[in-house]
């Protein structure tokens, strides 16, 4: 006979997942003293300590805490999906998604109006973050998928591709070069390369070029998608990214132009990655499902014509 309830494990999981007493409160929509005594109470329950509490710096996982959550996140998703089953009801429940920075404009919007318009009892949380970052949200169980540039399977991780991208150069309006139909690697080394500093787009980058013979000597460092496309705007510079959003000005309202490569990038798949064996919770499974439709049918390669053209 169970003496613990998944209340307590939820409240469990929320702490370890927030760092702290308080913003697991918040999270979970009651009081803090209630909170803590739930946790006071599962830890007695169990006769081990599963939190040590510091006033300045939250709280961390023991090493029995640390396996009691990799163990409730499967109990409660479980539960979560015979529950959704048994009764039939909407999906509900909460559902954490990580998302590589420079993409989350372009497919979480999409994502959150699809479970706005359909499933609004699902409440979405997002994070974003460079792909290791990512994967340390998955193995926490913070987040149950993320979406990212070219995202392996691995031992612990399953992932599906959704579409590709290709890199390409960004231009500030009326730049010498933003007048070809293309450009080549070696046209750039004489111009002041603004870096998008985040993996793997910098490691894609300095391979690129590489490739041709080429080292790329970047002038400025950003971990802001938007902060390289101002600078750009600016003048200060170009970039090589792999991003295309459907406007091509800053936030300033300044002008910037996309050319492709010549020699052309290899793909780069925008993909879906989830922790093998790991069983889904629904609201999970039609997060994968949406991001499938969701994605871009067919993407906009840039032809040798100076023009657009959409290929499926």
């Amino acid at each position: 006979m169970l003496n613990f309830t998944f209340r307590q494990l939820e409240y469990f999981r929320a702490v370890a997942q927030q760092g702290s007493i308080s913003a697991a409160a918040e999270q979970e929509r009651i009081s803090r003293s209630a909170l803590a005594s739930a946790i006071t109470d599962l830890e007695a329950i169990l006769g081990c300590q599963l939190l040590t509490r510091h006033k300045a710096k939250g709280v961390m996982l023991t090493p029995v805490g640390v396996h009691l959550l990799e163990m409730s996140n499967e109990l409660i998703e479980s539960a979560s999906r015979i529950e959704a089953t048994l009764r039939g009801d909407e999906l509900s429940g909460r559902l954490g998604i990580g998302c590589f920075a420079s993409l989350g404009p372009t497919l979480i919007p999409s994502l959150f109006a699809h479970f706005r318009d359909n499933y609004p009892e699902v409440k979405l949380r997002l994070r974003t973050g460079a792909h290791d970052e990512l994967e340390a949200l998955l193995e926490s169980g913070e987040i149950e998928l993320a979406i990212g540039y070219g995202l392996h399977a691995t031992d612990t991780l399953d992932t599906e591709d959704l579409y590709e991208d290709r890199m390409h150069v960004i231009l500030p309006h009326g730049h010498r070069l933003a007048a070809q139909e293309v450009v080549r690697p070696e046209q750039l080394m004489r111009e002041t390369l603004i870096l998008l500093d985040t993996p793997p787009s910098s490691e894609n980058v300095r391979l690129y070029f590489a490739a041709h013979g080429l080292v790329s000597k970047p002038r400025f460092r950003f971990q802001d998608f938007e902060v390289v496309r101002s600078l750009v705007a600016r003048g200060i510079g170009y970039s090589v990214v792999v991003q295309h959003p459907a406007s091509d000005v800053s936030y300033e309202g300044l002008g910037i132009v996309a050319r492709p490569l010549d020699p052309t990038p290899a793909p780069v798949p925008v993909s879906c990655a989830w922790v093998d064996g790991r069983a889904l919770t629904p609201p999970a499974l039609e997060a994968r499902r949406a991001l499938r439709v969701l994605a871009p049918p067919s993407k906009l390669w840039w032809s040798h014509s100076n023009q657009i053209e959409v290929q499926a």
